[in-house]
């Protein structure tokens, strides 16, 4: 089986590459799928995420995945080069010369019980020096980002995130991508609330309060205080694929959140989270110093 990757992959364009290769049912559509990178002109952030999670999916139930790319080195397979994606899925990169760039933190697995230590260590101080700012400046982002893993280990049955971010300095935003393949929020949510389309079944998970937990020692502080540190406090947005559904949240013109669902033809197996944040409305916060 042949996967033809579009001119441009980014969260729009990349339904016909996930229906060409795994069914509805979570099923592999062959047992053995070559990528064929003959057409790929851009990729965007979220499209590194969505190409990696997908192989690594296939990878992990004995399918037989190779790839197909242009000789001539093109601008599009230097980035996935440069972003660690051929050398995670076949052990070498195509060009030796291939490094990881500044303004990214190139793709990797991070696994929900390792996620806390992995958000100290990588994200926040890789944020914190591509931004200049403290460590507690980043406070609020931390916490995104723990709700998006505790979402993962709440819908997956992988338990795993696929993660890839990129700075754009000249924007000042930060883009950032993770995923997972497994049932999704709408399968969760409807399992409470039937009747629910997809998307808003997603609005819903983004309410204040609302869990699909029975105990309330198994709720984290819920998606939507990653919904108002992004979207309020940061001015930035958020995209949330999962299933048929998909959910933007933005920032209106009265400084509201504005939440706009739809429902598509195309699945996504399992919940894709684009995050842009932007750089130049991050409040600095001092350090603390503590006297002994």
């Amino acid at each position: 089986m042949i996967v033809t990757i579009p001119n441009n992959l980014n969260s729009s364009t990349m339904h016909h590459i996930l229906s060409s290769a795994i069914t509805p049912d979570l099923i592999p559509v062959d047992n053995e799928i070559i990528f064929d990178f003959s057409f790929l002109q851009f990729i965007e952030p979220v499209g590194v995420t969505i190409l990696g999670n997908l192989v690594q999916w296939l990878l992990k139930r004995n399918v037989k995945v190779t790839f197909r790319y242009p000789s001539n080195y093109p601008a599009a397979i230097k980035y996935l080069d440069d972003s660690n994606f051929f050398q995670m899925y076949t052990g070498q990169k195509i060009n030796s010369s291939a490094t990881q760039r500044n303004t990214t933190i190139p793709l990797q697995l991070v696994a929900y019980q390792d996620s806390y230590q992995w958000m100290d260590n990588k994200l926040v101080t890789w944020l914190a020096s591509r931004l200049n700012l403290t460590r507690a400046s980043l406070g609020d982002i931390k916490v995104c980002f723990q709700e998006i893993f505790n979402n993962i280990n709440d819908h997956s049955k992988e338990h795993i995130g696929c993660f890839f971010a990129q700075h754009y300095p000249a924007k000042n935003e930060v883009n950032i991508a993770i995923s997972d393949f497994g049932i999704g929020i709408p399968s969760n949510v409807q399992s409470v609330i039937p009747g629910l389309t997809d998307s808003l079944a997603i609005q819903k998970a983004t309410e204040q309060g609302f869990s699909t937990k029975s105990t309330p020692g198994n709720r984290g502080a819920g998606l939507d205080v990653l919904v108002k540190n992004v979207v309020k406090n940061n001015q930035g947005w958020v995209y949330i694929h999962s299933n048929h559904g998909i959910l933007k949240c933005n920032l209106g013109q009265n400084n509201d959140i504005v939440m706009e669902p739809s429902d598509i033809r195309g699945f996504y197996p399992g919940t894709l989270f684009e995050i842009v944040l932007r750089t130049d409305t991050i409040e600095h916060v001092e350090e603390e110093e503590f006297e002994w």
